[in-house]
C-alpha cells in the first residue's frame, strides 16, 4: 500500500490532488506579441492622394498631412486617392512627413470636395486657361487696377509674376495632380486649388513645419489660405 501511495504522489500528483482539489493552477509560461514584452505596433488610418515623394511614395491629406508610405508591391500610383491603415515603422530610411507607414488594407475612395484634383468628378481642373490672367485678392479692397499677380503661358512654361517675398518677381505655377506655385528652395512649394467659377485659392505649404508667411503682391498666404478672383 505505501509503494501505491508513493506512486500516486510520483507520478499521479495531478490527478490525486484534482480530486482533493488541493492542487493549485499550474504557472503558465510567458508569451509575447509580436516582440515579447513590446506593445502592439500603432495603427493609424489616413486618406488622401499619392504622390512621388524624395525616396518613397508619400501620401497626402486634404488637410495637408505627408505621411512616407512603404508600398512594396501594392498597385498603387501617384495620383491615386486611397484611404490607409496601416502601422508606424519605428525607423526607415524615407525621412519624410510625419512618418513611414507599413499599409495593412488599402481602398480606393472617392476624395472628398476639399480635394481639387483635376480628375474629381464635378471638379474645376486647373488648366492653362482657367490660370492665366490677372488675380487679385477677393474682398471689398479687391482692385484689378493694381492685381496681385499675373499668370502667362509661354515656352517657359506657366509663370506667375509679382512681388513674392523672400524670393524673385516670378514662379512657375505646376499644373496637374498636385497643382501648385512652385518657388525656390529652401521655401516650400505652395498650394493652389480652383474656387470656381473664377476662383484661385493659394494655400500655406501642406507642411508641419513652422511657416513664416509668403507674400504675394500685397496679399500674405496664411491661415486656411487666400482667394484670388480673375479680373476681367
Amino acid at each position: 500500500m505505501r509503494y501505491v501511495a508513493l506512486m500516486c504522489a510520483a507520478i499521479l500528483l495531478p490527478s490525486c490532488s484534482q480530486e482533493t482539489g488541493e492542487m493549485s493552477e499550474p504557472p503558465q509560461p510567458r508569451t509575447g506579441g509580436p516582440a515579447a514584452g513590446q506593445a502592439e505596433a500603432s495603427l493609424v488610418t489616413v486618406e488622401g492622394r499619392v504622390e512621388s515623394g524624395t525616396e518613397c511614395a508619400i501620401l497626402r491629406t486634404p488637410g495637408g498631412e505627408v505621411w512616407a508610405v512603404n508600398f512594396t508591391n501594392a498597385d498603387v500610383g501617384p495620383g491615386d486617392y486611397i484611404r490607409l491603415t496601416g502601422a508606424i515603422a519605428d525607423a526607415g530610411f524615407c525621412m519624410e512627413g510625419r512618418g513611414t507607414l507599413t499599409p495593412r488594407s488599402i481602398e480606393a475612395v472617392d476624395p472628398p470636395a476639399a480635394d481639387r484634383d483635376p480628375a474629381r468628378a464635378g471638379g474645376t481642373a486647373l488648366d492653362r486657361d482657367y490660370v492665366t490672367g490677372a488675380w487679385t485678392a477677393k474682398g471689398l479692397d479687391a482692385d484689378c487696377g493694381d492685381p496681385d499677380f499675373r499668370i502667362a503661358a509661354g515656352a517657359g512654361g506657366t509663370v506667375l509674376t509679382g512681388n513674392i517675398s523672400r524670393h524673385d518677381d516670378s514662379a512657375l505655377v505646376i499644373l496637374g495632380n498636385y497643382p501648385r506655385i512652385d518657388l525656390d528652395e529652401p521655401m516650400d512649394d505652395l498650394p493652389i486649388e480652383a474656387r470656381g467659377p473664377d476662383g484661385l485659392a493659394i494655400m500655406r505649404p501642406a507642411t508641419d513645419a513652422a511657416y513664416d508667411p509668403v507674400t504675394i503682391g500685397g496679399t500674405a498666404i496664411e491661415g486656411d489660405g487666400v482667394v484670388f478672383v480673375k479680373c476681367g
